[in-house]
C-alpha cells in the first residue's frame, strides 16, 4: 500500500516514541510503501532549527522522514502544504497518512483513504483504496 505521511503523523510518532508505521503495517496486514512531500520535510527542517522540546521532536521526526522516499509536488499553483497533499494522494492514489483533524476532513470530503492514530494509540484505516 502506498502511503503520503503528513507532518502531524511523523510528528506524532517521535512526540510518543513510536513507530505508528510498523505498527500500521501490523494492523492492516501489508507492508507500507512510505512517501513524503519535499515540502513536508521542509516543514520538519524549518521546525527543527529552532530550540525547544518541539524542535527536538521535529529532529526525531526528520530522520523518519529520510528513510521514506521524496516526492516533489508537481502541482501548478497551489502554495498550502495540505492542498498539495490532498492533490498528491489523489492523483498517485496514496492513502493519507495524518492526524491532522482538518485534513482528514477535506480527504474524506475527496474520498480519499486516510491513515490515522486514535487517541489510544491504535491504528485507524478510513476508506476504501482507490
Amino acid at each position: 500500500m502506498k502511503v503520503l505521511v503528513d507532518t502531524s503523523f511523523l510528528m506524532l510518532c517521535a512526540e510518543k516514541g513510536r513507530d505508528f508505521i510498523t505498527l500500521a503495517e501490523e494492523t492492516l496486514g501489508e507492508k507500507l510503501e512510505c512517501h513524503v512531500l519535499e515540502d513536508v520535510l521542509n516543514e520538519i527542517k524549518m521546525l527543527a532549527s529552532r530550540k525547544g522540546k518541539r524542535a527536538a521532536m521535529a529532529a526525531a521526526a526528520l530522520k523518519i522522514a529520510e528513510k521514506m522516499q521524496v516526492l516533489k509536488s508537481e502541482i501548478e499553483g497551489v502554495r498550502k502544504t495540505d492542498e498539495k497533499l490532498l492533490a498528491e494522494s489523489s492523483r498517485n492514489k496514496f492513502v493519507l497518512a495524518t492526524v491532522d483533524n482538518q485534513l482528514i476532513k477535506k480527504a474524506r470530503e475527496r474520498g480519499l483513504p486516510v491513515l490515522t492514530v486514535k487517541e489510544d494509540q491504535s491504528i485507524l484505516f478510513i476508506g476504501t483504496l482507490l
